[in-house]
């Protein structure tokens, strides 16, 4: 007695696009996800370039005298809120903008508030920022 079942040998048609569509799903969510990570990349380095302005920027405002008789490249401590000390051609030149907050003495006369923000736009336009926010006293450390 012979049988009348087939037995059938590779995949059928439907099953073959079927598993092309699983497939191109897959790779379409890969490629978005590449995407999202140049952009998370982009932005960590540009974060990187502005923590390095804003670190030098701070550094800058250490470099301070409480008598600069004498003494060359020294801030006086008592004009630090002077414009001129912050160095914004270095933050434009490398596409950053820079801004530089000195507050005037709240507690006492011997101690400065210092902020720095760094900013620029990313690829999309939308603003970042990185600020730093420090105190700085007129008495050295070693004085």
């Amino acid at each position: 007695m012979t049988s009348n079942i087939k037995t059938s040998k590779g995949f059928s048609l439907l099953e073959v696009v079927i598993a092309l569509g699983v497939l191109s799903v897959g790779v379409l969510g890969l490629v978005k996800m590449q995407a999202y990570m140049e952009v998370k990349a982009e932005n960590a380095l540009k974060t990187l370039d502005a923590l390095y302005i804003a670190e030098a920027q701070m550094e800058f405002y250490q470099t301070r005298a409480s008598n600069i008789s004498g003494a060359t490249g020294l801030i006086a401590f008592a004009s630090m809120a002077d414009p001129t000390y912050c160095m914004e051609d270095i933050a434009v030149s490398s596409g950053f903008s820079l801004i530089c907050n000195v507050s005037p003495p709240a507690l006492s006369d011997a101690l400065r508030t210092i902020e720095v923000k760094v900013g620029w736009a990313d690829r999309r336009g939308v603003p970042q920022t990185v600020s730093l926010k420090t105190a700085i006293s007129k008495y050295s450390e070693f004085d």
